[in-house]
């Protein structure tokens, strides 16, 4: 048994390395260093796939966002076309509702007009005088 726990102690001495100690001064093993130098490689594995699925989303995110800023601005686009044609409309529906007015004024005017025509033609009827009334209509524009 004693000459296990020398070969034991004589590989433990071999694996230590000199001149690293742990925090209580004991020298560390080559195998402890190995095993925490695994350990970081497998970080750093785990860091880098980390890495490169989070690329991997950031181009789908870039290519939705170009995708999404390409509609807005078709959207942009259509709404000024559909602004041009709402004004071009609207300066129809102006130009329609000042013809309305015009053609109102002057279909009240003309009503007038027929009125003094009628309260003439039944003053002229009342004193039986048939005489015939030429009516002319003046154009206005």
């Amino acid at each position: 048994m004693d000459q296990h726990k020398y070969r034991t102690a004589g590989v433990q001495e071999k694996l230590e390395i000199l001149g690293v100690e742990d925090a209580d001064g004991n020298p560390i093993s080559a195998l402890t260093i190995l095993s925490l130098l695994e350990r970081v490689a497998g970080i750093i594995d785990n860091v880098q796939s980390s890495q490169q699925r989070m690329e991997e989303r950031q181009m789908d995110l870039e290519g939705n966002i170009k995708s999404i800023q390409g509609d807005v601005m078709k959207l942009a686009k259509d709404h000024t076309d559909t602004s041009c044609t709402v004004e071009k409309l609207l300066q129809k529906t102006r130009k329609v509702s000042a013809n309305v007015k015009e053609v109102r004024m002057r279909v009240e005017k003309q009503n007038v007009r027929v009125k003094k025509v009628e309260t003439t033609q039944d003053e002229l009827l009342t004193r039986n005088k048939f005489r015939v009334v030429i009516y002319q209509v003046s154009r206005v524009k």
